[in-house]
């Protein structure tokens, strides 16, 4: 058994939470059940197929680490859904810690969602950009791709299905640079500074125009000449927690990324 006190510190000194803001009220331990625990498993979300799965593992005395702190959104145009109190319950009644790291997680890092997508994909990160809650987040990213469907097949293979490409820049990447914004990118002016960049290509999260806040992204790539390449908000975050069981092993701790099932709707 490990203190999960020295955990919780390891993760403070790597993440450096105090640096930041959150979209989210609670930055970090959501809620206490064991001072002590066997085991760490990780999540993008906080979602009832985590749970169920967590249930069905005999699941104790054990840290869930997660991303976000909430289920995935199943009305895309509503707040993040609250967790149901049943699982309050059963982590009482099972020792289960849940600890989550939101924007944390998100700077860019070796533990990073962008990073860690970036690699999936083989791109080589060369330089940040997008800051959102005092971090930055957002890769500018060299490849051996040529062209738009070389990039999104290359994508579709790391997030495991198909992705959906809105080719706003044409199929040639200038110079195979390209942009990375892991879960997606509300920032409109970004767009503009992605062309006086060189950068023509975005790989990004969420980019249905049904979804409000991605409305007026198309406008803005469009109009700077930005392709958008969307794999899903899970699935292009989820190489972040599965980066994160390495991390908690070199704790000496044994930990398991859980998987989820990705909402197609948000491509």
């Amino acid at each position: 058994m490990t203190a999960v006190s020295n955990v919780y510190a390891a993760l403070e000194q790597c993440f450096r939470p105090q640096e930041c803001t959150d979209v989210f009220p609670v930055i970090g331990e959501q809620c206490h059940n064991t001072d002590e625990i066997a085991q760490v498993f990780t999540a993008t979300f906080a979602s009832d197929e985590v749970f169920a799965a967590l249930d069905a593992l005999d699941a104790h005395d054990c840290l869930l680490f997660t991303h976000h702190p909430a289920p995935q959104r199943s009305d895309l145009n509503a707040p993040a859904p609250a967790i149901p109190g049943r699982h309050f319950d059963w982590m009482r009644q099972r020792r289960v810690n849940l600890f989550s790291y939101h924007i944390p997680l998100d700077r860019n890092s070796e533990w990073s969602p962008g990073t860690n997508l970036a690699r999936a994909v083989g791109l080589t990160p060369y330089e940040e950009f997008y800051e959102q809650n005092g971090v930055r987040m957002g890769l500018l990213c060299r490849s051996g791709f040529a062209s738009l469907d070389e990039l999104a097949d290359a994508l579709s293979r790391a997030v495991g299905h198909g992705v959906r490409v809105y080719p706003y820049g044409g199929q040639e990447l200038r110079d195979g640079h390209v942009a990375v914004m892991a879960g997606g990118a509300s920032n409109k002016a970004i767009y503009a500074e992605l062309r006086d960049k060189g950068i023509n290509a975005f790989v990004t999260g969420v980019t249905s125009p049904a979804v409000s806040w991605v409305a007026g992204i198309h406008t803005e790539a469009r109009e700077n000449g930005v392709s958008l390449v969307g794999g899903g908000h899970y699935s292009t975050e989820k190489f972040a927690p599965m980066a994160m069981v390495r991390f908690f092993e070199n704790l000496g701790l044994p930990a398991r990324f859980i998987p989820e099932t990705p909402n197609m709707a948000e491509l």
